[in-house]
């Protein structure tokens, strides 16, 4: 919401803190007649979400316990605005932040967007600039791709505890309510007309260019990462239907730096719906991954299915999912089958505070230590795990509160 300026209170102890209170006061006048035309064309808005929960139980087997971030929510703080240009358009940014509320840090950045680039990266979220219209929206920048929106077709609406947010992450998914789902130098149009939604983007990868870079005596072609996605959406009354896809380009060149794995492209595709029935809705989804990581025949499939009960004050939510992972020589030595189950209940006290609280479990099946650091998950060296030895399962409570502002 807008932050609004406080009135100006001038202290007036003595005669000559009066006259230089006067003076302050017609400064600031002066100011605000010449920022007044500025503002009356432009809506700027600070806004943000601060969510944090406790969490006790076990991590992949391990005890666990303590303050974590964005149970609902990833906290964040931001600036969006717009301006009217006339004739039905406007110009519009926003400028988004990541916060981990638990340790105060910045939020937001994947692996990759670590790798490539460096230094600092303050608005690890969203940071864009657009035109906005009839026709709907185009924008420049750090955006979302359309697979990050799920949680219409989620019973846990794409909570941190959700089974569909666990188990795309850990394979390697980009259609997923998480960072894999936001795109660096991207273009993007959205767009809604009357029951149905368009969502397109075009990334043009981390970086684009590969001047005076060599591995192995080749010269790297870094302009072959480029990600695209396109969303169609449904929603009439207490039916929502949506249908995405991605693709994401690997150069095999990549392999060298340490990130990424083969030259495919991994192509995603994600169906989902819910339906409204009044005294209950029923939520569900299916999504298949293909050459995950651009490795040929590294194929992962999820399913997830759940409902939402209204009872009393609050609201109880249920979802279970399975998935599967092929086999990929020197990646995922066998199929694996993880599973998941997450039960919660939430509770708005207001239109922008929540509290929850909930119980989630995975199963991860066969996949050993050396796997799961293959999958991007923790290095077993650090916890004492042997490489070869099952990742045990995540058994979580966890109680916390959202808050938006």
């Amino acid at each position: 919401m807008a932050r609004e300026t406080p009135p100006f209170y001038p202290k007036k102890r003595k005669v000559n803190d009066m006259i230089i209170s006067k003076k302050k006061a017609v400064a600031v006048s002066l100011a605000g007649l010449i920022a007044a035309p500025g503002w009356a064309q432009s809506n700027i808005q600070l806004y943000g979400v601060a969510d944090a929960y406790v969490k006790y139980g076990k991590w992949m087997g391990d005890d666990t316990a303590g303050v974590d971030d964005g149970g609902i929510n990833g906290s964040r703080i931001g600036f969006q605005g717009e301006e009217d240009l006339g004739n039905g358009l406007k110009a519009v940014f926003v400028l988004e932040e990541g916060v981990n509320i638990d340790t105060g840090k910045s939020s937001g950045m994947s692996n990759a967007d670590d790798y490539y680039n460096g230094g600092s990266q303050t608005f690890t979220r969203q940071a864009y600039v657009g035109l906005k219209g009839s026709f709907g929206q185009v924008a420049l920048g750090r955006q979302y791709a359309p697979g990050y929106f799920v949680d219409p077709y989620d019973a846990l609406i794409a909570m941190v505890p959700s089974p569909q947010d666990w188990l795309s992450l850990l394979g390697n998914l980009t259609i997923t309510p998480n960072s894999p789902a936001r795109w660096n130098n991207s273009i993007t149009y959205n767009g809604t007309f009357q029951t149905l939604t368009v969502n397109a983007i075009y990334s043009a990868g981390n970086r684009e260019s590969d001047s005076g870079r060599n591995l192995n005596g080749t010269r790297v072609d870094y302009t072959d990462d480029d990600k695209y996605g396109l969303a169609l959406r449904y929603d009439n009354g207490p039916l929502k239907i949506g249908a995405i896809y991605h693709g994401i380009k690997y150069s095999k060149q990549n392999v060298g730096d340490g990130f990424a794995g083969g030259d495919k492209t991994q192509k995603e595709w994600f169906l989902g719906a819910s339906y409204d029935f009044g005294i209950a809705t029923l939520a569900g989804s299916y999504q298949q991954g293909r050459d995950i990581l651009g490795i040929d025949g590294m194929d992962v499939n999820l399913w997830q299915i759940g409902v939402v009960v209204p009872i009393g004050p609050g609201t109880i939510r249920l979802a279970y999912a399975g998935e599967k992972i092929d086999r990929a020589q020197d990646f995922i030595d066998h199929e694996a089958k993880p599973k998941s189950f997450t039960i919660a209940y939430t509770q708005d006290l207001s239109k922008r505070t929540t509290l929850y609280l909930g119980y989630t479990k995975i199963d991860y099946d066969n996949l050993t230590w050396k796997e799961a650091l293959n999958l991007g998950q923790t290095d077993s060296s650090f916890n004492g795990h042997a490489d070869a030895s099952k990742v045990g399962d995540t058994d979580l409570f966890f109680v916390g509160m959202s808050h938006t502002f």
